[in-house]
Formats: C-alpha cells, sequence, structure tokens
C-alpha cells in the first residue's frame, strides 16, 4: 500500500510540475501572416528552461497574436523582489530586438512574471518598442 501512495504521489506531483499556466486576460489584439504564425504556435511546444531562478516558458495566443513569455518561480515559498519599472529599462529594448520581425507585423509581447509579487508587463508592439529604442540611445 505504501508504494502505491507513493508511485501515486510521484504522479501527481509531476503533472503539477509540468501544468502550463493560464495567462492573465489581454485587451490586445493582432494578427499575424501565417509564416509567422505557424513558428509562433510552435513556441508553445517548447520545453520550460531556467532563467534567473525559474522557469520560463512561451504561451502563443492566435486568436490575438499576444506572445507571452511566463517567468514562474521553482519555489511557492519565493517571491519577486524587483522593481517592475526597471524592465522597461532593461529588458523591453532586448525584447524589441529579438522579436523585431513578427513585432513589426502586428504581434504583441508581454512578460509574465508569475508567483508571489508576480505581475504582467504591458504588451510591447512594434510603435512601443520604436519609443524604447529611441530613449535607450
Amino acid at each position: 500500500m505504501k508504494k502505491y501512495a507513493l508511485c501515486l504521489s510521484a504522479v501527481l506531483l509531476a503533472g503539477c510540475s509540468t501544468a502550463k499556466l493560464t495567462p492573465p486576460p489581454s485587451d490586445f489584439i493582432g494578427t499575424v501572416p501565417s509564416n509567422y504564425e505557424q513558428d509562433l504556435i510552435a513556441l508553445n511546444d517548447v520545453p520550460a528552461s531556467p532563467f534567473r531562478g525559474g522557469n520560463m516558458t512561451f504561451q502563443y495566443d492566435p486568436t490575438n497574436a499576444l506572445l507571452t513569455v511566463v517567468v514562474q518561480l521553482q519555489n511557492a515559498r519565493w517571491s519577486w523582489n524587483f522593481d517592475p519599472r526597471s524592465l522597461k529599462k532593461d529588458l523591453f529594448p532586448q525584447a524589441c530586438e529579438n522579436y523585431e520581425a513578427p513585432l513589426s507585423e502586428g504581434m504583441g509581447l508581454r512578460y509574465w512574471y508569475a508567483g508571489s509579487g508576480g505581475f504582467t508587463t504591458e504588451v510591447l508592439t512594434h510603435q512601443s518598442c520604436q519609443t524604447y529604442i529611441k530613449l535607450n540611445k
């Protein structure tokens, strides 16, 4: 009986650690050409990768052309401890550069820091990226 309970708990815990989170709703509505659409949908199947004390995954929603980069803490007792405004200065210009082509075609991009103290950034668009790039020159 103990072996059965141990196996069952291992299966349940493994399932919980790999479950995808549902991103917060967004008012953003965009469209991208079909050649980008398939590549962006493929990001949904990319395995989680380690990122600054957490795991990073991608969730692309083709209904509104919004790519959400999900950064989730590895431990539920940890919390995010930085100023979200610092992202605009540090992360946004790099994100705009990395996703320049799909952003210029109509995609939206946001970051969701899931967990305690978490938040969702504003949606980056091609137009907002131009502003961030000018500010950081």
